[in-house]
């Protein structure tokens, strides 16, 4: 058997030292295609594994530098928040009540006969007066 196209066991035409040169020149071309396509295939896989450490290392450049770039954001509010402006007092923290707070304290107790007591009470508390 040669190996050859529409040869078989009964139909091959060439005799056994030709049909075993044909079938071994037969399998050599199918390993030496084989190892081809592995070569082809490796170099392959390695273009791809460089590009892929590429967008890695790019990956990690950018998201170091995105983090430098919110640390410096950050800080930056800090010193915005923390910090008055020049011309700005800074402010003062409160020690009564406001006059609208007081305003509304006044009308409760103007209107406390026609506000149920539960409520009247609730909103009192809500209002006190900070000393």
């Amino acid at each position: 058997m040669c190996r050859q196209f529409g040869h078989n066991r009964a139909r091959c035409p060439h005799d056994a030292a030709t049909a075993t040169s044909l079938r071994e020149a037969f399998n050599r071309a199918q390993r030496e295609d084989g190892q081809r396509r592995y070569r082809e295939l490796q170099e392959r896989q390695a273009v791809l594994n460089e590009r892929a450490r590429a967008i890695h290392s790019s990956n990690e450049e950018f998201r170091a530098s995105m983090y430098s770039q919110v640390v410096d954001m950050q800080r930056r509010l800090e010193a915005l928040s923390s910090a008055p402006s020049p011309g700005w007092d800074a402010p003062r923290p409160r020690t009564g009540p406001t006059v609208r707070e007081v305003k509304i304290q006044e009308i409760l107790f103007d209107h406390c006969q026609e506000i149920p007591d539960g409520l009247y009470k609730e909103l009192m508390d809500a209002l006190v007066i900070r000393g």
